[in-house]
């Protein structure tokens, strides 16, 4: 796809005012354990979903299928989306087309066959879709994702997008792209809706700029389950800097607190139900 020119605005995208939780449901250690630090993680998520009435969309990691099958399930019977976030959390930049096809048709199959459901979402690890990788979304687009949840429209980022629109749009295949929320201040586009762009940035700040949003804006923030893990020892991550492995485990303290001030905003509906 390299060579295309950016798409304009869909018209089918329904903007809304609130804002969505999206959680990337990975294990950092790359062990994904049956009993495993993210599954008890992920438990403390879904309960403060139901205690704040949120819906959210989970970007569900492959290998999580055969590792907690049964915390896949319980996700989705108590009312969040099931999304797809790669089978092992490689970037794009180091994935292998071929490879990437086998995986994702094997692990959507088997996700909606465990959740009875669809599975319409996907998300870049790292936010890698960029003019280099947009290869990707015609394997998307084959095995019948609607959406991605995969570009960071600035060029701060190690897996910038700088052109793409700011506003979510149609890819000339249809899919819907929903890019990560910035602010436009002068030559900058600094993301602060979620992540580590979120835990660096003070409360105040994010929460003016979600507020001050364009009306035609969807607005998400992101987490991951280890960001409300205050207990566990530093270790690197697979596939992440050890600067950004280092900044993300000296946030957790804030983590939580940071997320659902930003949820004060508003409520919202998962990203699945924001493309009718």
């Amino acid at each position: 796809m390299a060579g295309r020119s950016f798409p304009d605005p869909g018209s089918s995208v329904r903007p809304k005012r609130g804002i969505t939780l999206t959680i990337d449901l990975e294990d950092p250690s790359g062990l994904y354990a049956p009993d495993g630090r993210y599954v008890f993680l992920t438990k403390r998520i879904l309960d403060l979903c139901d205690e704040f009435n949120r819906h959210a969309t989970f970007f569900t990691v492959g290998k999580i299928v055969r590792s907690a099958p049964d915390l896949i399930k319980e996700i989705a019977s108590r009312g969040h989306e099931i999304a797809y976030h790669t089978h092992n959390h490689v970037p794009l930049t180091e994935e292998i087309p071929s490879r990437m096809r086998s995986e994702s048709y094997a692990d959507k199959n088997e996700l909606e066959q465990l959740t009875g459901t669809p599975v319409i979402g996907y998300r870049a690890p790292q936010y890698s879709l960029t003019p280099n990788t947009m290869w990707a979304l015609d394997i998307l687009g084959e095995l019948g994702f609607r959406y991605s949840s995969s570009i960071m429209p600035t060029n701060i980022s190690r897996f910038g997008f700088p052109n793409a629109q700011k506003k979510p749009f149609k890819w000339p295949n249809g899919m819907v792209e929903f890019p990560l929320p910035v602010k436009t201040i002068g030559p900058l586009s600094i993301p602060y809706s979620g992540g580590i762009y979120l835990y660096l940035l003070p409360s105040f700040i994010s929460k003016l700029w979600l507020m001050n949003a364009d009306e035609d804006e969807v607005l998400w923030t992101y987490a991951h389950p280890y960001d409300f893990d205050k207990e566990e020892p530093f270790h690197q991550m697979p596939n992440t800097p050890l600067w950004i492995s280092l900044v993300l485990w000296s946030a957790r303290r804030v983590a939580e607190k940071k997320v659902l001030s930003v949820l004060s905003c508003g409520p919202e509906e998962p990203l699945g139900k924001r493309i009718f």
